[in-house]
């Protein structure tokens, strides 16, 4: 296969899952440095497209969720609300907090932006991240350039610790 190729797929698949990309470019014998310059270019292009377009997911749900409402049939509304009562009834004999809900609600209160940016390119996946990101830190102009440093430092971290482990 030639180089230019293995490259381009190490791009692809460091905008679709990031933590996986560095392997595959190891296993597929991509250089050390084309591998890193790949992973952090898909990256990186990855999470601006996923932060532009999670605003449009954002602006189109708030802006035409009345108006999916009002084109339904009545039957699907009433079916709706049927299921919306029973959900209701469920959710009031349940646990209200759960380990997992505990742990989320602190980690978002003592950690924040720099949890998500810190977790978004190796735990969290790129789109979730910048999801989150556009969500709760739209108003502060450092999470984008944060986010992207981080990209680039946890790719390379990445790319150094799968060249040694892997290394014939």
């Amino acid at each position: 296969m030639p180089h230019y190729l293995k490259i381009i797929q190490v791009f692809i698949l460091a905008g679709v899952k990031y933590f996986y990309a560095p392997i595959y470019g190891v296993a597929i014998h991509v250089g050390f440095w084309y591998n890193f310059f790949a992973l952090i270019a898909g990256g990186m292009l990855a999470f601006m497209t996923y932060y532009h377009f999670s605003k449009i997911v954002l602006v189109l749900s708030t802006r035409l969720g009345p108006v999916f409402k009002s084109a339904l049939p009545d039957s699907w509304y009433e079916a709706r609300q049927r299921r919306k009562i029973k959900r209701q009834i469920r959710r009031s004999q349940r646990r209200k907090f759960t380990w997992r809900n505990k742990f989320m609600i602190k980690f978002r209160r003592h950690y924040g932006m720099w949890g998500i940016i810190l977790l978004t390119p190796v735990f969290l996946s790129l789109p979730v991240g910048a999801f989150l990101l556009r969500k709760y830190y739209i108003d502060n102009k450092k999470s984008v350039p944060l986010a992207l440093l981080f990209i680039i430092i946890e790719g390379f971290m990445l790319c150094v610790i799968y060249s040694y482990m892997f290394k014939k």
